[in-house]
């Protein structure tokens, strides 16, 4: 029974930390993709389809939405 209050006193404040922050808009999204692909070094076709794969995986990551 304590190992389960503790589990619980540890997990709730990272449940509220995550339910306060907003879902990024597509901009954001864009944002953080774009830097990640900037700092990968990748351009031309690859960039196009790097970016727009991570733009789902970054609206599929920070989604409230349950899957």
């Amino acid at each position: 029974m304590r190992h389960a209050l503790l589990i619980l006193a540890v997990l709730s404040p990272a449940v509220a930390l995550a339910q306060d922050t907003p879902d990024p808009g597509p901009a954001e999204a864009r944002q953080v993709c774009e830097a990640k692909a900037d700092r990968s070094g990748i351009t031309g076709d690859n960039r196009t389809t790097y970016l727009r794969e991570c733009e789902a995986g970054e609206q599929l990551v920070r989604s409230t939405t349950p899957r």
